[in-house]
């Protein structure tokens, strides 16, 4: 390993599979602590690498281009790039990737074996069936990592914010009067409406959890969830704290921290609350909560429905009871 040029992660997707790399930047930092790590990823993807403090570069590809377009933003990544890299591990599966990497000159170029590609790279990796949804994501970006020996099985993610992102949280908590309570962290939508639970249901299950437990519940999200939010104000019988829209990534980060628990559709809130180690009942709508879902099913809990998007609150509220209180003992700012 050539200890002048950077080792690349190449992962050309948005925020939760960025944070799934982290484990992946833990194990190359641990073995090579005089190279500088680096990330190739989408604009997506760009904010959640501010999470993983091992990564040095961040270098931005537009996937969004397609045809000539896309073929010449690979060749002026390239050119910009070249011979800058000693290897590159690409955590996804397009050629696009695979000939982004070889373009580079990359002396290692380390991926799955699979969508014509490995004539691209030095190192192929067998693609197995089971791999496709039966393997946690986190794991299998771990499995790329045995070319180079360093394959460690269960990794686990993790996601560092700033002590500024910790004091714009307390300024929050402080405006809304949630200063020593006990808060109960709830995402129920995303910008997939696949992914998105009914607002009915919603409802049904914050007036639940307003009626029965001692929590309370604090919603998170970006600007896709804040129309939800405002639709679920008008539904429920008692209120929530809206906090969609209102905080940065780390500063959402760090506020999923501070939650006892948290609940969440498959979305990138739920990948912060897994990294921060906030217990989680995550809700999925399709068969991928294997690969997606928490791996850890002693303190987290998933509930699944493959035939329509109804949930039972009760049997959320049930599920939520099973996961015990986040222990609060540790900080996890940087």
């Amino acid at each position: 390993m050539d200890k002048n040029k950077e080792i690349a992660v190449m992962i050309l997707g948005p925020l939760g599979d960025v944070i799934n790399t982290s484990g992946v930047f833990r194990t190359l930092k641990k073995a090579y602590p005089d190279n500088p790590l680096s990330i190739i990823t989408i604009p997506a993807g760009i904010t959640a690498s501010y999470g993983i403090p091992e990564i040095t570069n961040r270098y931005l590809f537009d996937r969004s281009k397609k045809g000539l377009k896309g073929q010449e933003e690979i060749k002026k990544f390239a050119r910009e790039h070249h011979g800058k890299f000693d290897t590159i591990v690409i955590l996804d599966t397009s050629f696009r990737s695979a000939n982004l990497a070889f373009k580079t000159g990359a002396r290692r170029r380390i991926g799955r074996r699979c969508n014509f590609r490995s004539l691209l790279l030095t190192d192929s990796i067998p693609f197995t069936r089971e791999e496709k949804n039966d393997v946690p994501v986190a794991e299998y970006y771990a499995r790329c990592l045995k070319p180079l020996g360093l394959y460690r099985p269960n990794i686990e993610t993790s996601f560092s914010y700033t002590k500024e992102d910790e004091a714009r949280v307390n300024e929050l908590l402080k405006q809304y009067n949630l200063e020593n309570k006990k808060l109960l962290g709830f995402c129920p939508a995303c910008g997939q409406d696949i992914k998105t639970m009914r607002l009915e249901d919603a409802a049904e299950f914050i007036d639940l959890v307003n009626t029965s437990c001692d929590y309370k519940i604090v919603m998170t999200g970006g600007n896709d969830v804040s129309d939800f939010a405002s639709k679920l104000k008008k539904l429920c019988k008692t209120d929530f704290v809206d906090m969609t829209g209102k905080t940065k990534y780390g500063e959402t980060a760090c506020l999923i921290d501070k939650c006892s628990k948290f609940v969440s559709v498959d979305t990138s809130c739920q990948h912060l609350a897994l990294a921060v180690k906030t217990p989680v009942v995550t809700v999925f709508f399709n068969n991928l909560y294997t690969k997606w879902g928490p791996a850890d099913l002693k303190h987290n809990k998933i509930i699944v429905n493959l035939i329509g998007k109804d949930i039972d609150a009760t049997e959320l509220l049930k599920k939520l009871n099973q996961i015990a209180d986040k222990n609060f003992a540790g900080v996890r700012g940087s």
